[in-house]
């Protein structure tokens, strides 16, 4: 609300808006968050949203993340969220560094897992994860309809982090191109029809070392390309146009998991 209020010129609502975000930031550390940034639920829910909304300090923001990634890996990469949860679980440990532990979650097909229901035969998202039982009949509870998007919210992940292709400025008028290679992928591609034309991206890793990636940027958008390039990253950024880039690939991240058995504190 403080972004928005500031673009249409209400400077002073934006001020306003800032100093109560501010204060219910300060309030949810003192009463949620311990001095060594534990979260005082302990659930895979309350530190996706904690991470994902910058509610946590600073210094505290990679403890954070840690415990999030053990507690999915003591879940044995199941997911543990619900509707509010599920759209950041995997984004929050991307952005503290488990992008490893993120993909053991997506491609876990225990449920409850996003995989499950594809192995029973799915083509849709389903109410829970389990409306369709292991033996084929429906569940027998209540909430079992298998046309329901909340838990497809993963999808954002699969485009922004694992093709690499994720707005930045409102409109599309700038993206950021940025895949997080991980699991046993070698490949992905996406694209967006934008007000401005079709942005897409395509990345492949050829014969283990080359990591290769095409892009097309439409008129008046600019893209902020950030790749492998062997054990760093290579930055660059361009306009319009087709374009292609090469680089050295090395693997970097841990595949397989492993999942835990307890607890380190």
């Amino acid at each position: 609300m403080a972004t928005i209020a500031s673009i249409v010129g209400k400077s002073k609502d934006a001020a306003a808006y800032q100093e109560d975000f501010t204060a219910a930031r300060e309030q949810f550390q003192a009463e949620w968050i311990t001095p060594n940034g534990r979260v005082v639920c302990e659930s895979q829910t309350a530190y996706a949203l904690a991470i994902h909304f910058d509610l946590l300090p600073v210094a505290q923001r990679a403890i954070a993340g840690e415990r999030l990634a053990r507690l999915v890996c003591l879940n044995s990469f199941k997911i543990g969220t619900g509707f509010a949860g599920t759209p950041y679980i995997c984004e929050a440990l991307a952005q503290t560094g488990h992008s490893d532990v993120a993909y053991g979650m997506l491609l876990n097909q225990q449920c409850p897992s996003w995989l499950y229901p594809i192995t029973m035969g799915a083509t849709t998202t389903w109410e829970r994860w389990d409306s369709m039982l292991p033996d084929g009949s429906i569940n027998p509870g209540e909430m079992t309809s298998f046309n329901h998007y909340a838990f497809g919210a993963v999808a954002t992940f699969l485009h922004e982090r694992i093709a690499g292709l994720a707005c930045i400025e409102p409109g599309w008028k700038k993206v950021r191109v940025e895949p997080v290679v991980g699991a046993d992928l070698t490949w992905a591609s996406a694209s967006h029809l934008t007000p401005r034309g079709e942005v897409s991206i395509s990345w492949k890793i050829v014969d283990d070392n080359t990591f290769k990636l095409d892009l097309i940027v439409p008129e008046s958008v600019t893209a902020e390309v950030s790749i492998p390039d062997g054990t760093g990253k290579r930055n660059e950024t361009v306009g319009c146009g087709k374009w292609s880039f090469e680089t050295k690939y090395e693997k970097t991240h841990v595949w397989p998991v492993k999942p835990v058995s307890a607890l380190p504190f």
